[in-house]
């Protein structure tokens, strides 16, 4: 059973012995590059997600807000737009914030003029990231590091020799995921993929022998804390949610409305020359983005007190996973009469 490829719904974390005197004990810190985060969550650089608003919030709560690339205006100046949102998110407070920027164009100036305002975390954000123009790009973002202090996140991937050549290359933070966002639909229209589950346990694994102090941010797939804690069990440093944030206040209107769409999507990439990788899904009022979130930080601790761990480390160290049959997620669910 462990050769199998596995979905977060595929397992289940095993209970373990605590002695811990609550759920709230639990130290969720993590590292990212050079940056310390008091929470393992990290908003998804989408249009539909994170703008101005979402930054502030992601960092207040001790997690990061990266910002979307702002695609889907093109007939716009994305780095103006960018720029914008990250001096007011500074302006009211904001410590730490990242901004995606694509592997085509002038890699170089859009780095410089974002880490001149003063964000400290540069994404590169591609559908496929086990690419030559990615490795182009890491190139030139690894030398404006001896002018700026920043992290180097980039994805996306899901092979161990990806995320080995990710980490020769330079690269402080790597997104591993290819297909299992809510929005995306990639697996369906081109085949490819990995399930989530392993592709985390993978990564962590091939980093293990010698690429240490490089961080894996799980991104896609996740729908509930219990999905975030078997991430970070799997060797994930942090979580990237889009769809878990939908709907909620601090995310931005896309042509007046709430919505969440996949950025490959054709509405939002506007190309028609290639096969859309994702869709629009219409969304209602959520509630507060910092209440919703506060939520998921409270099950985090919940499920690393179910082993009595008081830090990821300890997660990953005193518990183990079983694999389910399908009818588990039915004996999993609460009934709803």
């Amino acid at each position: 059973m462990r050769n199998k490829k596995l979905c977060f719904d595929d397992i289940l974390l095993i209970p373990q012995y605590s002695e811990l005197d609550s759920r709230t004990i639990p130290n969720i810190s993590t590292q990212i590059g050079y940056l310390h985060l008091e929470t393992p969550i990290i908003s998804a650089p989408m249009d539909s997600i994170t703008g101005k608003y979402m930054l502030l919030v992601m960092d207040k709560l001790g997690g990061l807000g990266v910002l979307t690339r702002h695609i889907n205006l093109l007939d716009h100046d994305e780095l103006a737009i960018q720029t914008e949102e990250i001096q007011w998110a500074k302006n009211h407070g904001a410590l730490n914030i990242g901004c995606a920027i694509g592997i085509r164009g002038d890699v170089d100036r859009k780095a410089k003029t974002l880490l001149d305002n003063e964000c400290n975390v540069i994404c590169l954000d591609v559908a496929h990231g086990d690419h030559k123009k990615m490795y182009d790009a890491i190139k030139t973002l690894v030398k404006l590091k001896d002018m700026y202090q920043f992290v180097i996140m980039a994805g996306n991937v899901c092979t161990p020799d990806a995320v080995k050549r990710f980490a020769e290359a330079g690269v402080d933070a790597i997104k591993v995921g290819i297909g299992p966002g809510a929005a995306c639909t990639t697996r369906l229209i081109t085949g490819f993929g990995c399930p989530q589950f392993t592709a985390i346990q993978e990564a962590y694994q091939s980093l293990e022998a010698g690429y240490g102090g490089i961080s894996i941010i799980a991104d896609g797939g996740l729908r509930t804390s219990g999905d975030m804690v078997k991430a970070l069990w799997a060797g994930a440093d942090a979580c990237m949610i889009g769809y878990m944030l939908a709907g909620t206040n601090a995310t931005p209107r896309v042509d007046g409305r709430k919505m969440y769409r996949g950025m490959s999507s054709r509405a939002a990439s506007g190309r028609p020359d290639i096969a859309p990788e994702g869709i629009e899904i219409e969304v209602g009022d959520n509630g507060q983005t910092e209440e919703v979130v506060s939520e998921y930080i409270k099950g985090i601790r919940s499920g690393l007190a179910m082993c009595g761990a008081e830090n990821l480390n300890q997660l990953r160290s005193r518990t183990d996973y079983v694999v389910v049959s399908p009818l588990s997620m039915e004996e999993t669910l609460p009934r709803r009469s």
